[in-house]
């Protein structure tokens, strides 16, 4: 069996995301505790958690997160709205819609390998 080579962000964050004294490059919220996060939900919101289906969720996001998220917009409605569980599926997209064959992007590292140069697998 083939041995796939390590994916070299999660490695780099494996031996100093939670040894570092300052963490400036978090791409995640403050962590806080369930019982605080419930803390501020109201009735209806301990109820969408209570009742909540851990699961996969329908393919462009959860609808209600989507119009929520488009309803801090003027000019967007659910439909303009595509939610992703991670960052590297939304990396992808964004590459892909936004570079075309001849264009040119600066990507720092350690990165997301899907950010890595992706010429016969990105060209259209």
């Amino acid at each position: 069996m083939t041995r796939l080579p390590d994916f070299r962000l999660e490695t780099y964050f494996s031996r100093w995301e939670f040894t570092a004294r300052h963490h400036l490059t978090a791409s995640d919220a403050q962590t806080m505790t369930m019982a605080e996060l419930l803390a501020l939900a109201d009735d209806q919101d301990r109820h969408a958690w209570e009742t909540l289906s851990f699961g996969y969720t329908e393919t462009f996001g959860d609808p209600a997160l989507r119009q929520a998220i488009a309803g801090t917009y003027t000019h967007a409605d659910a439909d303009d709205v595509i939610c992703f569980a991670g960052a590297q599926e939304a990396l992808y997209v964004a590459m892909q819609v936004l570079l075309g064959p001849d264009d040119h992007a600066v990507v720092v590292t350690p990165n997301y390998q899907s950010a890595r140069p992706c010429r016969s697998r990105c060209a259209r």
